[in-house]
């Protein structure tokens, strides 16, 4: 298997993010992740990327439950986290409420789907995101 669960091999915590469910899964995934890539295409990809590889693994790790997680949302979560850290306070303010609408209507009413795995990926990556920009803006001056 190459989704994550608490049962399964240390390997899963990489593979579960090219696994989808179902088609429908897969487009929307692609669709979030091409939106986001168009704004951050030019970003600081030495933070971006390896936070795309590091924060999922050890989302998975911490939501890991009985039921196979999959697919690419935990990424995304992270370049989400990294866009929210370094935009104006009423784009953010919107933004964070359509996020947090977004993770109760999953969590309440998609009950296959782990929604920790998303929180802890967003949440990691928007922190780190901005310890990140704080030193970077230091180290500039």
């Amino acid at each position: 298997m190459l989704a994550v669960t608490n049962h399964s091999s240390w390997w899963t915590l990489f593979t579960y993010n090219l696994v989808h469910t179902y088609f429908l899964h897969l487009a929307v995934n692609c669709f979030v992740f091409w939106t986001y890539y168009r704004v951050l295409h030019k970003s600081d990809l030495k933070f971006l990327l390896p936070a795309c590889v590091i924060i999922p693994a050890i989302s998975g790790y911490l939501s890991a439950k009985d039921v196979p997680t999959c697919g690419f949302s935990a990424v995304i979560s992270v370049i989400m986290g990294y866009y929210l850290s370094g935009i104006n306070k009423k784009l953010f303010l919107k933004s964070i409420s359509l996020i947090i609408f977004s993770y109760v209507f999953t969590g309440l009413f998609a009950h296959g789907v782990n929604t920790l795995i998303h929180v802890y990926s967003f949440s990691s990556s928007y922190l780190a995101s901005l310890v990140y920009r704080r030193i970077l803006c230091r180290h500039r001056k």
